[in-house]
Parts: structure tokens; sequence; C-alpha cells
């Protein structure tokens, strides 16, 4: 076995190959005078070829011996000269680069018996088989390259619509307070201009009964008030909750425990302190 450097520019992979493996271009010679036009070989890759390097896209050397030999111009004239459709369909050295590589990489030339012998392509196939290829390959980097655009700009809009979404502006915050505190506020019964006796009666007992309730929870401690804030309102103690519904007008509770388990722990907070 022998190893062959495969080049591209600068990037270098190294393939091992049976070391009488050869590669060969098999053509008809348009230049043949005769009356039939013979199928003949030209050999590219020989036993002592070590190497095969493709500069850009018109520079093509190959190692033999362990010197660089420039082939461009013989092989760009092989190829525009014997091609049979260079009108319609160019051979470029990267397509015969690529058909040498496939060539290198595959076993294509291995028989049943174990020995290898020399792989050839006919001159027609690399125009139809590479040019496609060459083709297929150009619009794959485009749309990968494509793709990458626009999956790094749709990353960049979901975090930012979801930076803006959680972000609310000084604006909203002070709107979604002074609504807050008018929920509040409307809970609250409306005074009449005229006291009722029987309803002076009913706040003296809620006042009494509230006062009862105050001596057993400190409202005015910031640590009791932070105990309360994060408990939904199932799981407040019942003198808690009575105290609330009491303040806020709410006997039934038909709307406070709704409010309060729909609320922030500020808006919880501004709750307990006005108890």
């Amino acid at each position: 076995m022998r190893e062959v450097e495969i080049i591209v520019n600068e990037d270098v992979e190294i393939v091992s190959v049976n070391d009488f493996f050869t590669f060969s271009v098999k053509y008809h010679n348009l230049s043949s005078t005769a009356d039939t036009i013979p199928e003949s070989e030209k050999l590219i890759v020989r036993w002592s070829t070590t190497g095969i390097w493709l500069i850009g896209d018109n520079e093509l050397l190959i190692e033999e011996d362990g010197n660089w030999r420039d082939v461009s111009k013989e092989l760009s004239f092989f190829l525009e000269w014997q091609n049979p459709d260079t009108t319609h369909s160019s051979i470029s050295l990267r397509m015969l680069f690529y058909a040498i590589v496939d060539s290198l990489k595959h076993d294509y030339w291995k028989t049943p018996f174990g020995t290898y012998q020399g792989h050839s392509i006919r001159i027609s196939e690399i125009a139809q088989h590479y040019s496609r290829k060459a083709i297929r390959e150009e619009q794959k980097s485009i749309q990968d390259e494509q793709n990458g655009v626009i999956s790094k700009k749709l990353k960049k809009d979901v975090i930012n619509h979801a930076k803006n979404k959680l972000r609310s502006t000084p604006e909203e915050r002070v709107k979604s307070g002074l609504e807050a505190w008018d929920r509040l506020e409307s809970l609250k019964a409306k005074g009449n201009t005229v006291p009722d006796p029987r309803q002076a009666s009913i706040d003296r007992r809620e006042k009494d009964k509230k006062a009862t309730v105050t001596k057993a929870v400190d409202f005015t401690s910031p640590l009791v008030r932070k105990q309360l804030v994060y408990k939904q309102w199932a799981e407040l103690p019942h003198i808690v909750k009575s105290l609330i519904l009491i303040n806020y007008e709410d006997r039934e509770g038909n709307v406070m425990p709704q409010y309060w388990d729909g609320t922030d722990y500020i808006q919880r907070e501004i709750i307990l302190q006005h108890c």
C-alpha cells in the first residue's frame, strides 16, 4: 500500500491505495486521421504518484517520486481538445481533480479476487457527472449559507421578543400599579352622605371583629407580610383571609380570592398593609 496526499488549496488529506493503483481518462482520439477513431487512454495517476494538489480552480499539480509537477496547461489542453462536447459542456481541472479523488477514496477498481487494477473514466462521464455534482455542491453551499443566516436571525428575533415580553417599561409598571389600586378601591363600599343607623351598627361590629383579628396577626411586621405574600389564597390562614375580606367589603369572597391568586407579591403586600 502507498499513501497519496490529496490537497485542496491548504487542506491536506492522506489516503492509502494499492501500490499498483493508476487512474486514466479514456477518450476517442479526435486528432486521429484514421477512418475509425480508436479509444485511447491518458494516464493521469501512475504507480509513482504520491500526491495531487488543486489550487483554486485552474491549477493542478501532481507529485511523483517526491517532486511536484504543474500539469495544468497539459491537462487543460487535453480536456478541451478531446472533449466531444466542449462547446456545451466544458470540463474544468476541478472536475477532473474530484474524479481522481473519488477513485482514490473508493475501491471501484477492486476485483473479486482481491487484486487491484487501474481505474479509468471516460471523458464524457466526467462532463456528465461532475458538472452536475459541481452544480449541486454549489447550490447546497449557497442554501446552507442562507439557512445559517435565517437561523441566526430567527434565533435573535425570538430572544428579543422574549426579552421585550418579559421587560415592562416604567410607564407600564405605574399603570399596572394604578389599575391594581383602582380594583382594590372598587371593592370597598362607597360611603353615603346620610349615615344609616343599621350600617353604623354593622360597621361597629366589623370594626370590633377586625380589631380582634388584627391582634392575632401583626401586619405591621415586614416578616409576617413576607411569609404571607407568596402563598396562594387557599394557603392563607383563615384568620388572615377573614381580615382581608372584612377590610375590602367582600364578605362572600366572590372577588378577592381570584384577585389575590392572579396578582403578584408586590400587590399582595399592598393589600396586607391596608388591612
